[in-house]
């Protein structure tokens, strides 16, 4: 590859805006009613939740998980000074320190103290050998196949139980988000306490196992000459793909509740084996296709774009979550529960491209973003130059 951080920094670019599409619906509508209660009124709702949850959802928190394991491997590897475990724990401690005020003041969903508690193990991973990173990945993508067939069994109770309280929950849900700034953080940190088990049992194995296979990637420089590794990638490709489209097809069907809801064994154990390997699948056929580009003369403009976004992807994502939650609570423009799937959809363009223009602009100036300022000066102990 021309410049392996380069293609990283890009694809940390394109993930942030799968993130977004993602994330957006929980910042826009009460969570209960994001995907489990179908919520749609029109067919474009119908077709933009579709959409979300064929070609985004789980795919790119996969893809982040990813290439968080292969920039750490990189740091502890490449860069003697961060090779310290005071060091390394105490920039896990500033990200989780991130996440849970993240989690608190701005988004249900942050995955950044998830990957501040995972992230701490992959100090114990650095030494492993290939072999071991790989079976340490599959063995984790098993344990996120028991986890999902325990959480489709606990599904139904849950769901009856939800329906019951539903009118209650979303009425308070209603107000606290359209409400002050304090009411709509007492609720938020109520739903990410809910949303615990979710993160636990749903995320983190693939979060783990993601780590671990960026950790092999980075360990045998899969990245580094693209020419050398595109044949072998090119002969998974068309099976992922394969794979992929079939598994995530029946993921949306499922997710959507478009099939029928009760379900025998042999079902959630399949549903739960398509769940967990097709969004993998389809996040390498995204790598595959984006490395190809990437590499050819067509990409050059582009890649100023999502590499400058890439550089600055923490400030980035917490960014969005900003302008999300201004966009969406009370103590901003107030749209909460009043815009449908579709039109949500759409507004992850002007978004995007926003904090897009921002890196640009911001990278033409200073050599990191604040947020990473921010963490870096913290995990060194002392005040970094940002110009």
């Amino acid at each position: 590859m021309k410049n392996r951080i380069g293609f990283i920094d890009f694809l940390r670019g394109f993930a942030l805006l799968g993130i977004l599409v993602v994330n957006l619906p929980y910042f826009s509508k009460p969570m209960y009613l994001v995907a489990s209660l179908g919520e749609n009124s029109t067919l474009l709702d119908s077709i933009g939740s579709w959409i979300v949850a064929f070609f985004f959802e789980s795919k790119f928190y996969v893809l982040f998980s990813f290439l968080f394991g292969y920039g750490f491997f990189i740091q502890l590897e490449n860069n003697p000074e961060t090779n310290s475990k005071s060091r390394y724990f105490r920039r896990i401690l500033g990200l989780g320190i991130l996440g849970l005020l993240h989690g608190v003041f701005l988004f249900i969903g942050d995955i950044l103290l998830s990957y501040a508690i995972l992230g701490a193990l992959l100090w114990f991973l650095r030494n492993k050998s290939s072999s071991w990173l790989l079976k340490f990945s599959l063995s984790c993508l098993v344990i996120a196949v028991f986890c999902r067939i325990g959480m489709s069994f606990a599904e139904g109770e849950f769901r009856s139980q939800l329906e019951v309280n539903l009118p209650r929950l979303l009425q308070e849900s209603r107000k606290a988000y359209l409400g002050g700034f304090w009411e709509s953080t007492v609720q938020r940190t109520k739903d990410t306490i809910l949303s615990i088990p979710f993160l636990v049992f749903y995320q983190w194995p693939s979060v783990l196992s993601m780590f671990a296979l960026g950790f092999y990637a980075a360990k045998n420089s899969i990245f580094t000459d693209w020419e050398n590794t595109k044949p072998e990638l090119k002969k998974l490709f068309p099976w992922a793909l394969i794979f992929g489209i079939i598994g995530n097809f029946v993921y949306t069907l499922h997710s959507r509740h478009i099939l029928p809801e009760n379900q025998g064994v042999f079902l959630k154990i399949l549903f739960a084996i398509s769940d967990t390997f097709s969004a993998p699948a389809l996040t390498f056929c995204y790598v595959y296709l984006l490395g190809n580009y990437y590499n050819s003369e067509r990409s050059f403009a582009d890649r100023v774009w999502f590499e400058s976004m890439g550089k600055l992807s923490l400030t980035c994502y917490l960014g969005e979550s900003l302008v999300c939650t201004w966009i969406f609570c009370g103590w901003g423009l107030g749209y909460f529960d009043q815009i449908g799937s579709f039109i949500v959809l759409i507004l992850t363009v002007p978004i995007w491209i926003f904090w897009g223009i921002f890196s640009m602009v911001w990278k033409r100036t200073f050599s990191l973003g604040p947020m990473e300022w921010i963490l870096r000066s913290w995990t060194y102990w002392k005040t970094i130059k940002i110009l």
